[in-house]
């Protein structure tokens, strides 16, 4: 499912216009991306958390280039699934 199919589904299932949906998941969207680049997580109560991870900067060899390059440390998004929505998946 793409973010059009998404929007046109709850737009069905709430009974109101797509532009309105879109705009309210815009908004959910951005705002879910502020609280993660402030490096705090973000919960959704029965769906999971996004957080922020820092990895090392590291040596890593480029096999194309045959050279070791030096990887600079970077903040990467982490996703960790609820109980609940795990368990649903797997029913």
């Amino acid at each position: 499912m793409n973010k059009q199919e998404l929007v046109r589904e709850l737009s069905q299932t709430l009974d109101i216009s797509q532009k309105t949906v879109r705009h309210t998941l815009d908004a959910l969207l951005e705002e879910v991306v502020q609280v993660l680049e402030e490096g705090e997580n973000y919960t959704q109560t029965g769906f999971g958390t996004f957080r922020t991870e820092v990895s090392q900067e590291r040596i890593s060899y480029n096999p194309s280039l045959k050279r070791r390059m030096l990887l600079p440390k970077k903040r990467k998004v982490k996703f960790r699934p609820s109980a609940k929505l795990k368990g649903r998946i797997n029913e």
